[in-house]
Parts: C-alpha cells; structure tokens; sequence
C-alpha cells in the first residue's frame, strides 16, 4: 500500500511539474474578456534601441477558423515608440501548442515595407511599448 501510495504521490508531481514547466516562460500582460495576453520574456532580443520579442493570445473560446491562440513575433523602437509586427500564427489549440497552426503573416517571406505602428499615448499598445522598453 505505502508503494502505491508513493508511485501516486510521484506521479502526480510529474503531471504538475510538467505543466508548470511548459507555461512557465510565457508571463501575463494583461486580462482581456476573450482572451489572457502573454510575453515570453526569455525570447528578448535588443539590438540598439530595437527590442523584438514573442508575444501571445490565449483565447478563452474559439475564434475564426476555430484558433485558439495566436502568437506575434514583433519590434519595438523604444527611442520613437513604435512597434511593427514581423510574423503571426495561429494555432488551434492554448497556448500556442500543436503542429497544427497557419502563418498569417512572415516578413521572411514578405517585404519589410509594412508600416510602423505609432500608438495613442496611455492606449494599450502604447502600455506594451512601455513594458518592453522598460524591462
């Protein structure tokens, strides 16, 4: 008995430890009704005053073609407060899991002419901006 308690107890520490691992480098943003905002911070990477990092949407109920979150791999000029996005997926599963996704948008693939995003000052993206920049 006390075996089969301790291969439980074990097992059940695996299964949450799994889970913790693999949600762990993706830190909330923000609380939406519809979806949880996320940063993966460990993705940083500064060049001058650029800062490019992967963000996330989590959906909290299916969207279009049935996704369930969307992940932006996006620029940030920190001098002039502006950000571009460079690629979005979306995938039909949380937390941006799954072989099952589609690439909306690549800049590898596109040319770099898109514009830079200039937000509102005290708008959301303006906060993102003020996150990233300040981190």
């Amino acid at each position: 008995m006390q075996i089969f308690l301790k291969n439980k107890f074990i097992s059940l520490f695996l299964y949450f430890f799994s889970f913790s691992c693999c949600y762990g480098k993706w830190q909330v943003f923000r609380e939406h009704k519809t979806f949880t905002e996320y940063f993966e911070m460990e993705s940083i990477k500064k060049i001058d005053e650029i800062i490019y990092i992967w963000s996330m949407f989590d959906y909290k109920i299916a969207q279009k073609k049935e996704k369930l979150s969307t992940k932006f791999y996006t620029k940030y000029d920190c001098k002039n407060k502006r950000f571009k996005v460079i690629t979005i997926i979306d995938y039909k599963t949380n937390m941006g899991r799954g072989r099952t996704f589609e690439y909306k948008k690549n800049l590898n693939t596109e040319s770099d002419n898109s514009e830079w995003i200039h937000p509102k000052l005290m708008s959301e993206n303006f906060e993102k901006i003020e996150f990233i920049c300040n981190f």
